[in-house]
């Protein structure tokens, strides 16, 4: 076990608040985004956590920032548009038909290769480290600059040369360079909104709104221990500010901010002097993101975690009767098997869902056990079937243990207890 992860366990076990955050789906917990390819998507989930003050229930600042947003957009596309209608002959002149080549072979590629055009486009966008490469990669394969160019800086001054190849250069006009000028601060402002949108529009929960059972004190107190554990760090992503108390555009901006996660607090607009709102990124470590990114994510490792501290041998994903398999079995007694099933559900959902799978699966483990029971060499042990899940609400997997039981009056449903991390720690004496 790494230094970091014995850090973040450490934490887990002494901060409830660090379970409920954790024990979140990955979707929920990490920066999820979904890509559409030829009317099918993916979901990939990003190693950073975004923490932000705006809270769930603040419909009209949200929509106040996502109008404000569209709006922009709106207009930069705009003029980018009209801008364009001049500057397009300009490059057309330096460039000729190898730029119209080369955007043919664009418009080529994304029509026969989607996914593979899709995932260039989002490791330039995510691969913060190899960003300047790939963009000079990709720019020489489809044929926008020479091979012997391996740098912004090198195409600079290759552009420059050419537009300075002859005195008098029609092309070198105040006109052109103002109009090139503006097109450049309006590509910025698209990228400004296109970063700003991709964090308001995440479906990670966010540090104001994650559960009830929390407050927002307790939350920001937790992201001050991850960030100087190292758990969590300022990332290389731009974060986004934004004033909703002044004018549209009053007070704006995305750049780069490493600052402890509680003192994002003391952000506040230098126009009106009131706090701001913020959406900022900090990169997860990557040991936990691996841990979080494992088939039935941190809550069986945390279990494995919770055995192992305390000296109990156990084995993992157990195979029975060639089409049954148990996450975790460890003996408690002699004689003692607990059997333990781990479920990880996607909280941000109505109730009724959750306890239709919690139904579902405590269904399928009665049967499990009852066929392991059936032919195995636990036939004559004592089988203690519990399905551990990463639902904090331990009043309702009360109830719905209760409900369950009401109907299956069987000696094996009877025995299974459904369970979060902490009651199964508690109830299990560990």
């Amino acid at each position: 076990m790494s230094l970091i992860t014995k850090k973040f366990y450490n934490l887990f076990w002494k901060n409830q608040t660090c379970q409920n955050l954790f024990l979140l789906s990955k979707e929920e917990l990490l920066d999820t985004k979904t890509l559409d390819v030829d009317g099918k998507s993916f979901r990939y989930s990003l190693p950073r956590i975004i923490v932000s003050n705006v809270e769930i229930d603040e419909s009209l600042t949200i929509d106040t920032i996502k109008y404000r947003s569209d709006n922009h957009n709106l207009q930069m596309q705009e003029m980018i548009t009209s801008k364009m209608e001049h500057f397009g002959p300009i490059l057309m002149e330096l460039f000729g038909d190898k730029l119209r080549d080369s955007f043919e072979r664009i418009v080529n590629d994304v029509k026969d290769n989607p996914l593979i055009f899709g995932l260039t486009i989002l490791g330039i966008f995510y691969d913060k480290h190899n960003r300047e490469s790939i963009i000079i990669e990709n720019l020489k394969n489809y044929g926008f600059i020479s091979h012997h160019l391996n740098s912004f800086t090198e195409i600079a001054e290759f552009t420059k040369g050419k537009l300075l190849v002859r005195k008098n250069n029609p092309i070198l006009t105040e006109k052109n360079i103002e109009t090139f000028l503006e097109v450049v601060k309006v590509i910025k402002e698209l990228y400004v909104n296109l970063v700003y949108k991709a964090l308001y529009e995440t479906n990670q929960i966010l540090v104001n709104s994650l559960n009830s059972e929390d407050n927002f004190k307790s939350r920001t107190k937790l992201f001050h221990y991850l960030y100087e554990s190292g758990i969590i760090s300022a990332s290389m992503e731009d974060a986004y500010v934004d004033c909703t108390h002044c004018e549209p555009g009053t007070y704006r901006g995305v750049f780069q901010l490493k600052l402890d996660p509680n003192k994002l607090k003391n952000l506040k607009c230098p126009i009106c002097a009131k706090k701001v709102k913020y959406f900022v990124p900090y990169d997860l470590h990557k040991d936990i993101y691996e841990i979080i990114r494992e088939k039935d994510g941190l809550l069986q490792h945390a279990l494995l975690n919770l055995l192992s501290t305390k000296d109990i041998g156990y084995k993992t994903n157990q195979l029975f009767l060639d089409d049954i398999e148990v996450d975790c079995i460890f003996d408690k007694r002699k004689e003692e098997s607990v059997f333990v099933e781990t479920k990880m559900y996607k909280i941000n959902t109505t109730k009724d869902k959750l306890k239709s799978k919690l139904k579902k699966h405590f269904c399928k483990l009665s049967e499990d056990i009852h066929r392991i029971k059936g032919v195995s060499e636990h036939s004559q042990k004592l089988i203690i079937p519990i399905l551990l899940v990463n639902i904090i609400d331990e009043e309702f997997l009360q109830e719905v243990e209760k409900e369950i039981k009401e109907i299956k009056e069987d000696q094996i449903s009877q025995s299974i207890r459904i369970l979060n991390i902490t009651t199964f720690r508690s109830e299990m004496s560990l």
